[in-house]
C-alpha cells in the first residue's frame, strides 16, 4: 500500500483551490499567531459596492490518517481567527454519514482532496472571530484595516523576508501623499491607558498601538485638507 504524501505537499493544491473557489485576493500557507498555525488561509471581498468587508477562510489539511473528531475540533478552533473554517482531507472514498454529521454538528466545512482536486462537501457557516486575533492574522499576511474607509489593503511587500510595512510612511502625511503610499501612525492615548493598566508595557516605552490609513484615503481625502508645504 503506497504511503500517503506529506501534508505540506497538499498545501499548494488546497491554496490554489481556495483562491479559485472562493475568489480570494490573498492566500497563504502556514500562517498564524503563537496560539496556532493555519495550513491554508484565504481572504476575499464580500462587502459589495458599499463596504470594504472581507471574509477570512481557514483550512486545516489532513492526509486521511488521523482521528476524525480530533481534526474537526482543531479546525473549529480556527474560528477565533477566521470567518469560515474547513477541514480538507485526502481520501479516495467519500466522507461517511457519521463524519458528515460530526462536521455538521460542530459547524465546520468539509473538503475532499482526491486525484489532485478539491471538492467542497459541506459549506462552513459564518463566524465572528475575535477582532484583535483576526486583525493580527491579517497583518501576518501584510494586510491592514484603514481607519477611514474601513477597507482592507496591502501594507507591505509579500514573500519571505519582505518588509510588512513597506507600503506605508510613518506619521508623515506629506511624504505619504507624494509617494502615493498609505500612512501608519500610533495612538498614544490608548497606549498610555494600557500602560497604566499594566497591558502591553515595554521597558523602553515603545508604543504598539499602530493604526493604518490606505493610499486611496491619503490621496483622495487627506490630500484635499492637508496644509500645503511652505
Amino acid at each position: 500500500m503506497p504511503k500517503p504524501p506529506l501534508e505540506k505537499t497538499l498545501y499548494p493544491v488546497v491554496e490554489r483551490w481556495v483562491r479559485r473557489h472562493f475568489g480570494c485576493f490573498q492566500t497563504a500557507i502556514n500562517k498564524g499567531l503563537r496560539h496556532s498555525r493555519i495550513d491554508v488561509v484565504g481572504v476575499r471581498d464580500t462587502g459589495g459596492d458599499l463596504s470594504g468587508e472581507i471574509e477570512v477562510i481557514a483550512v486545516e489539511v489532513k492526509r486521511g490518517s488521523f482521528p476524525f473528531a480530533n481534526g474537526c475540533g482543531q479546525t473549529l478552533g480556527y474560528n477565533v481567527y477566521a470567518n469560515r473554517v474547513y477541514l480538507a482531507d485526502l481520501r479516495d472514498e467519500p466522507f461517511s454519514t457519521d463524519e458528515v454529521q460530526i462536521a455538521s454538528h460542530l459547524g465546520i466545512g468539509l473538503v475532499q482532496i482526491r486525484s489532485g482536486r478539491c471538492i467542497e462537501v459541506i459549506s462552513s457557516p459564518v463566524y465572528k472571530p475575535i477582532r484583535r486575533l483576526n486583525l493580527r492574522l491579517l497583518e501576518t499576511l501584510h494586510l491592514g484595516k484603514c481607519q477611514l474607509c474601513d477597507s482592507i489593503f496591502n501594507i507591505g511587500d509579500s514573500g519571505a523576508g519582505a518588509n510588512r510595512f513597506s507600503s506605508l510612511t510613518r506619521e508623515n502625511v506629506r511624504k505619504a501623499i507624494a509617494a502615493e503610499k498609505g500612512l501608519m501612525f500610533w495612538n498614544r492615548e490608548v497606549a498610555e491607558r494600557k500602560h497604566k493598566m499594566g497591558m502591553r508595557v515595554s521597558a523602553d516605552g515603545t508604543t504598539y498601538e499602530r493604526r493604518f490609513i490606505c493610499p486611496d484615503c491619503v490621496s483622495y481625502v487627506i490630500a484635499q485638507i492637508a496644509p500645503a508645504k511652505r
